[in-house]
């Protein structure tokens, strides 16, 4: 099967800039929101970061990291790798999973005398949709497809922020730093009654910054920022396209695990704000998957 799949890429796939079958996938991170609790699943370097405001009687909040990235270095992430007959190799200060392929010149079945190329190829250990990873011996993803999940409970009086972002936010700006730019910029809109862009534009526009800064190339730069606060008239005062308000309180929920019923659901989480931004600065594979 693998001398087929391979002949498949080669003729089908679509090419990336350099000549090679585009076959990467991409990271994820996903959060659903029930009532007052909060279920996150995640694969790769993109990440959810929580807010967190321990005193009331303090200003300060405090960013808390929901999820880790998947990076092949990674001590479990490195072994299940090795397991299934892979390698993890260091390219320019960065590691990066290998991607075991024939030589592009290679034509007709895959034999012990083919030439296979090693290439340093991802710089994450888990992803979505990485079909040159797939080994058809052992049935596994070298890269794997399985998230990490975890379930948290959300407490209005002192979880302030959830920000989803991608590795190009996160490569420029820190956890903590992004929290309290989310905290200071609404802080100014209700304070001094500025019209000001939504707190994921404000993000994302300021990662790029710091990309033109350091005159890289930007990566895949996305934010979704939820603001946990109670919003008075908040269908009312939409400020631009990228802000959405939701009244989780007035979400229905199932009544039990056992039935299907659909009944009101006055949860103890009041309305929230999510705003959304993404721009794709496409580089060729500077940080992993794309």
């Amino acid at each position: 099967m693998l001398p087929c799949l391979h002949a498949f890429i080669k003729a089908e796939w679509p090419k990336t800039m350099t000549g090679l079958p585009s076959t990467s996938g991409t990271t994820a991170s996903v959060v659903i929101i029930r009532g007052s609790k909060m279920f996150v699943a995640h694969v790769g370097d993109s990440g959810v970061v929580l807010g967190v405001q321990d005193d009331p009687k303090d200003d300060f909040v405090r960013a808390v990291e929901v999820t880790q990235d998947h990076k092949p270095e990674l001590p479990k992430e490195r072994e299940r790798i090795e397991g299934l007959g892979g390698s993890v190799i260091n390219k320019s200060g960065v590691n990066r999973v290998v991607w075991k392929r024939p030589r592009l010149t290679h034509n007709g079945p895959v034999r012990r005398s083919t030439v296979i190329d090693q290439i340093p190829f991802l710089a994450v250990a888990r992803a979505l949709g990485d079909l040159w990873s797939y080994d058809f011996y052992s049935g596994e993803f070298v890269v794997s497809p399985e998230p990490d999940t975890s379930v948290h409970t959300i407490d209005p009086q002192k979880h302030k922020y959830i920000i989803l972002g991608s590795d190009g936010l996160w490569n420029m700006i820190p956890p903590q730093d992004a929290i309290s730019m989310c905290q200071d910029h609404e802080e100014k809109k209700y304070f001094m009654g500025e019209h000001r862009q939504s707190c994921a534009k404000m993000l994302v526009n300021r990662a790029l910054g710091r990309w033109r800064q350091r005159m890289l190339r930007a990566d895949n730069t996305s934010a979704i920022v939820i603001c946990i606060s109670p919003l008075q008239d908040s269908k009312n005062n939409l400020e631009n396209e990228e802000e959405l308000y939701l009244n989780l309180a007035e979400s229905p929920c199932y009544s039990s695990p056992d039935t299907n019923v659909m009944t009101p659901s006055r949860c103890c989480t009041p309305p929230v704000k999510v705003t959304f931004f993404r721009v794709f600065k496409c580089s060729t594979c500077q940080s992993g998957t794309q």
